[in-house]
């Protein structure tokens, strides 16, 4: 597409920046699941293997739902998209004068004279896919997603990305008390990295994109914690084996 060849040429436009949602909600989502999990069970069972076994199940099964749960919202988004050009194209082919008149409304919205959107309608309406395109993205304010699949595998990748490492020091580490503050730790860094690629993406606020980021996954593992106090408090303190 001529946007994206144009948008290549500048270093400040970089073009993973399409798929940055699923990246950044799938690695948050990760890291902000498996600490909160695991801070939440850690502090209602000192058994290191039911740690490690329910941890990997919860981001497993997390990454999988993830997955799943993003691509048919991709793929509803761009069913979505499709019967409502459906519905501009009937509307062309069928109310062509009408459809010209919502083309002038629409530039003459964005300030252009009279003259002016004489001529950009005339250009708009005289190829029908441009004219189908800029009703759908200014009238409807509709654009077509990023391929169903690869949305539901990005955002599975990147929820294993950020959910494994706080499991890890559950693995090399012993007892779990030390696990736990380096899981903590790890989680951090994950989330510190996470709103670093933030700030490299949106170029803007590197200090704000990194706080904000940790603070969410502290409040994540905090909301874990207090789980794991009721149970405690319920008398269920946790699985044993």
């Amino acid at each position: 597409m001529p946007q994206r060849s144009i948008a290549g040429r500048e270093p400040q436009h970089p073009a993973s920046g399409q798929f940055l949602r699923d990246i950044v909600f799938g690695a948050n989502d990760g890291v902000v699941t498996a600490i909160g999990f695991l801070v939440g069970i850690a502090s209602s069972t000192a058994n290191q293997s039911v740690i490690i076994i329910a941890g990997a199940l919860t981001i497993v099964a997390g990454a999988a739902s993830m997955a799943l749960g993003n691509y048919l919202a991709v793929k509803s988004q761009d069913e979505h998209y499709e019967a409502m050009e459906k519905i501009e194209l009937w509307e062309i082919e069928n109310k062509p004068e009408a459809e010209r008149q919502e083309i002038r409304e629409i530039y003459t919205n964005m300030g252009f004279d009279k003259e002016t959107v004489e001529v950009l309608t005339k250009k708009v309406t005289s190829d029908r896919e441009l004219w189908l395109k800029v009703m759908m993205r200014d009238e409807l304010g509709l654009t077509q997603e990023e391929s169903p699949r690869i949305a539901g595998v990005l955002v599975c990748f990147f929820y294993l990305l950020g959910g494994i490492p706080p499991l890890l020091p559950f693995i090399f580490l012993r007892p779990v008390n030390r696990a736990l503050i380096a899981s903590i730790f790890t989680s951090l860094v994950v989330m510190g990295l996470i709103g670093l690629m933030r700030w490299w993406l949106n170029k803007d606020g590197l200090g704000s994109k990194v706080v904000e980021t940790i603070i969410i996954g502290l409040i994540a593992a905090g909301i874990g914690f207090l789980a794991g106090e009721v149970l405690n408090l319920l008398g269920i303190p946790g699985i044993s084996m």
